[in-house]
């Protein structure tokens, strides 16, 4: 067997003599740096971490004319930027995309900015922009796209919020179950179901689902969302009578919440 063969089948041809393959030039190995390094921190809940590395990130994208690689990381930027309380910048991001005019980025960075944009928005409780925000996600998601179980929890979620408690379940619970969508939209499904429930006074059914919604989020490490759980934990225990449970779940709640602050102190 030759050794040119032999190093084929080991996979090793650099090893062997062969030249390296070519380094990237160094503002591109700079621009995937600062976004690998500002998606680990976001993932560890270094928001301010996050952000100052989304924006590095977007300089050297749009220094390199990578519009579509600009397009994700303004939309990662504003979610950092909205989780850090200033939604007027994080708003602002999304419209640099949204508003853009010449067609510079691709169609699925419009349909995800408009989802985060309804996001935002309903957060800010501004629910009839928020619904008109929405509307246009769904047009642009059509049945098929990755959005659509985000779409629907989103729906139910403003559903909830318009006083519509059994809609809501109608559009979550199927969510909660489908074995394609990941463990943080299940979870977010089940959040939604809990607090509907709560709405409609069934405090047994809210707090199973409050708790099942926490073993998601804990199992993804999602800190601000094991607050919202253990809050809910604690108001529904509290109408149950179980005031030992409720206070439990609310000293929890407190602590996760204080640790996020400490971590970021912008947050609201």
């Amino acid at each position: 067997m030759t050794r040119l063969l032999l190093c084929l089948l080991l996979g090793v041809l650099a090893a062997c003599g062969s030249a390296p393959a070519p380094r990237l030039p160094a503002a591109q190995e700079q621009a995937i740096a600062a976004d690998r390094n500002a998606r680990r921190a976001l993932r560890e809940g270094q928001l301010h971490n996050a952000r100052n590395g989304f924006a590095t990130a977007l300089r050297l994208q749009q220094s390199l004319d990578d519009t579509h690689a600009a397009a994700m990381t303004l939309i990662n930027l504003a979610t950092v930027t909205h989780q850090l309380g200033d939604d007027v910048t994080a708003l602002s991001l999304l419209d640099r995309i949204l508003l853009e005019k010449t067609g510079i980025y691709p169609p699925e960075s419009h349909l995800t900015a408009t989802f985060r944009k309804s996001v935002i928005l309903t957060d800010l409780d501004r629910l009839s922009e928020a619904e008109s925000s929405l509307k246009s996600a769904e047009a642009l998601c059509g049945q098929n796209c990755a959005v659509r179980p985000s779409i629907e929890v989103l729906q139910a979620r403003l559903l909830v919020l318009k006083g519509d408690a059994e809609g809501a379940l109608a559009l979550a619970q199927p969510v909660s179950t489908r074995r394609a969508v990941g463990k943080e939209e299940q979870a977010n499904a089940m959040r939604v179901m809990a607090v509907a429930e709560e709405r409609l006074a069934r405090y047994e059914a809210a707090l199973q689902h409050f708790t099942a919604a926490l073993e998601m989020d804990k199992a993804l490490g999602l800190s601000a969302r094991i607050g919202d759980d253990l809050g809910g934990m604690a108001r529904t225990a509290e109408k149950l009578g179980k005031a030992r449970e409720a206070k439990a779940y609310a000293r929890r709640a407190a602590l996760v919440n204080e640790s996020q602050q400490r971590n970021n102190p912008a947050v609201r």
